[in-house]
């Protein structure tokens, strides 16, 4: 899905006009899974997420053919506050890691046949510090919106997105 956004409203405008699931296929998914030899819900919310992605893709049978991974890099300004135990250099080297097929997110992306991206967002500028300001100004988080929006390969039929950053799990909490 091809949008243009310069604002945060337009993004909000762009995300209410995306289309919704297919209520026809989660309802013929949700008849097949009933239908399939093991006891309801034996495997749990993999059987919800199987039905939520049929939903989505129109079908009561999807298959996977072209998944991607995309992972976000950024540093953190609340590590500023000293609340890692890790100095932001190491968002670079972790980077760098995923770039030479390192880390584990790349055994399982290759395990499953899904493409995957890294993308390191300004790793030289911190956000800044939340405890004393706003992280991002809109034009940041509208850039780093635009990052992500066109990294999604169109042809994709089922995304992954992770991040990774010293100082994220503050900044999540």
């Amino acid at each position: 899905m091809s949008a243009s956004f310069s604002t945060l409203a337009e993004f909000r405008a762009v995300l209410a006009s995306a289309p919704d699931a297919d209520p026809a296929a989660t309802a013929a998914a949700q008849d097949r899974n009933g239908q399939l030899t093991k006891p309801p819900g034996a495997l749990g919310r993999l059987e919800d997420l199987a039905i939520w992605y049929a939903g989505w893709r129109g079908t009561d049978k999807p298959s996977l053919e072209k998944p991607q991974v995309i992972v976000f890099a950024g540093n953190h300004g609340v590590c500023a506050q000293g609340v890692s135990a890790f100095p932001p250099e190491v968002t670079v080297q972790m980077v760098a890691n995923f770039e030479h097929g390192g880390a584990a997110i790349n055994q399982l992306s290759q395990a499953f046949g899904a493409k995957m991206d890294v993308h390191a967002l300004d790793l030289d500028n911190p956000t800044a510090d939340f405890t004393v300001a706003p992280a991002m100004t809109e034009e940041e988080v509208i850039a780093a919106l635009r990052t992500g929006w066109d990294a999604v390969d169109p042809d994709a039929d089922l995304l992954v997105t992770g991040e990774m950053g010293i100082g994220n799990t503050t900044s999540a909490a």
